[in-house]
């Protein structure tokens, strides 16, 4: 597989991925992604394949049968509430005395706590199944075993040092067990409970699983991309009033394409809101409705309120830290923390000073005496790694190895600061951290037609490790170069190629009209698009990228 590395006019290094010549394109991106593993394995395995299922869905209806309570305890976000929403819904159906709770950011922080454990054995709760947490919760679990209250885990997880919690009646998590497909989401796991329940009612629930896999970045291979498929075309007539009133607030019209990317800009934003700065009981109450109603009204109102909110502390707290970024050197790991930054945006920070400064961030609220920290790095630095090396000086912490979290005292953060900068300038020093951008693989015009996106459009849903397709095309010369936009923000200019006019659009590259203008001939990297307007067909490149060309 030969490699093209070149930079652009977005300073980047272009990779080509695949220049085979004796394979056609679709065979090149097939290559390019692994041949997208056997499509046999892009289904619904047999939810009994989970080694304590049988033992699971005995105990559930053993609960429903002798009308025990049962409470579903989920996470805060997209994944924990959309995981939620798919076992309260099927254990309603299934005639269950259930009920839910979920954990306030702020206030109680990730996973089960002995706060909860307390109150639910005060309530004489018997069955507790958790839903995208629980397996590092080996004490909670402990206590409410003393009470004889039984805990079915469900989730995905990183599995702690010593394993899944002794005391656990019975746990469900992809990686312990013979599970054929390892990269379940939490509502993932969910669906498979509710499978191994109600096989029948599977498809109504594919829509939910769809945005905890999309939301949590599951991988989009396997059976997460068979999730996600059936599920975005759920999506399109889903049956929860809830789901279709935040579409609604999203702007989603009627015949508009759902994609993973409707999911990742448009509805998990919103989910995620309530968990971030509000309560996560917003969200789950809204997916949970069954009828329109007023109440329902007044609570997407709410939920859109705060999710305006979100947008606007988030951009103003990723401007003082990008402020206080340019006043220094660049460091090889960027450290910020500020008492007035929520703890419930400090992750999107964090990721977006990953992603424009190309380094590891982490981002913290300071409440006095302790900070809450989120971290996020690229691929060159496992930040969970690097956190793990210096867990002496934490309170606690979690994640993987592009996403963590952690608190810390105050009186160990100056040198927790410097410890972990000394840590990263070794692993990084050598690194090139300069911006990359993979192409599958170059097209001449001959490829430009509609029977190609007909093929690509086989391979979706697009997401992480099925990416949408970037091609190249080189020597190409751009006529009507003009910025669009209510802010001049955009770029757009036409192409003929054997007498055919072509459309671009390049988002966000405005200012490099000039730029173009004064090249004769450019290469272009972008994604190949079908565009309708006035119900007529056209092919359209959306340009990501371009540089003065050779040809």
């Amino acid at each position: 597989m030969a490699n093209t590395k070149i930079m652009s006019i977005l300073g980047k290094k272009w990779i080509i991925k695949n220049n085979d010549e004796s394979k056609n394109t679709l065979e090149k991106i097939l290559e390019n992604r692994g041949a997208l593993e056997n499509k046999e394995e892009r289904k619904l395995h047999d939810p009994f394949s989970f080694n304590d299922m049988e033992k699971s869905v005995a105990r559930i209806k053993k609960a429903i049968e002798l009308q025990e309570r049962i409470i579903i305890f989920g996470d805060y976000d997209v994944d924990g509430i959309t995981g939620t929403a798919i076992l309260v819904h099927v254990l309603r159906k299934s005639g269950a005395n259930v009920s839910y709770r979920l954990p306030h950011r702020v206030e109680d922080g990730y996973g089960l706590s002995e706060k909860f454990i307390d109150e639910l054995i005060e309530k004489n709760v018997k069955l507790l199944i958790t839903t995208d947490c629980g397996i590092s919760c080996e004490r909670e679990v402990e206590k409410a075993a003393g009470s004889g209250m039984d805990t079915i885990i469900t989730d995905h997880h990183t599995l702690p040092e010593n394993g899944p919690p002794t005391q656990a009646f019975s746990v469900l998590h992809p990686k312990t067990s013979d599970y054929p497909f390892k990269e379940l989401t939490g509502a993932g796991v969910a669906l498979k409970l509710a499978q191994a329940l109600l096989p029948d009612s599977i498809d109504s629930l594919l829509d939910l699983a769809a945005l905890g896999t999309v939301a949590d970045l599951g991988p989009l291979v396997g059976e997460n991309w068979y999730i996600v498929k059936k599920g975005l075309e759920n999506l399109e007539k889903t049956q929860w009033i809830g789901l279709k009133k935040i579409m609604e607030l999203a702007e989603i019209k009627e015949n508009d394409e759902i994609s993973s990317s409707t999911i990742g800009y448009k509805i998990a934003p919103r989910i995620n809101a309530a968990g971030r700065i509000g309560n996560p009981y917003l969200a789950l109450t809204i997916l949970l409705q069954e009828d329109e109603s007023e109440k329902l009204n007044k609570l997407g109102k709410k939920l859109e309120d705060l999710n305006s909110k979100r947008k606007e502390m988030t951009i103003e707290a990723q401007k003082e830290t990008e402020n206080l970024i340019d006043q220094q050197d660049l460091p090889y790991i960027i450290i910020a923390e500020n008492p007035d930054w929520h703890v419930g945006i400090i992750g999107l920070i964090a990721g977006r000073l990953a992603e424009k400064y190309l380094r590891p961030a982490i981002i913290m609220q300071d409440f006095g005496d302790t900070l809450v920290a989120s971290a996020r790095s690229r691929d060159s630095f496992n930040i969970i790694e690097a956190i793990s090396a210096h867990k002496d000086l934490l309170i606690s912490f979690g994640g993987h190895a592009q996403a963590a979290g952690f608190n810390i005292k105050k009186e160990n953060l100056e040198k927790f600061k410097k410890d972990l900068t000394t840590y990263a300038r070794k692993k990084l020093k050598n690194v090139n951290l300069k911006p990359k951008l993979e192409i599958d693989c170059a097209l001449t015009a001959k490829d430009l037609n509609f029977d190609l996106i007909d093929e690509l459009n086989k391979l979706k849903p697009f997401g992480v490790q099925n990416e949408k397709p970037i091609f190249i095309l080189k020597g190409i010369e751009p006529q009507f170069i003009k910025q669009v936009g209510k802010e001049r923000q955009h770029l757009k200019f036409t192409i003929y190629i054997n007498e055919r006019e072509i459309n671009t659009i390049a988002f966000r590259m405005g200012e490099f009209a000039d730029s173009m203008r004064r090249h004769r001939k450019i290469d272009v990297a972008f994604h190949l698009e079908r565009n309708i307007w006035n119900n007529k067909e056209q092919l359209q490149l959306q340009v990501l990228d371009f540089r003065k060309s050779s040809n």
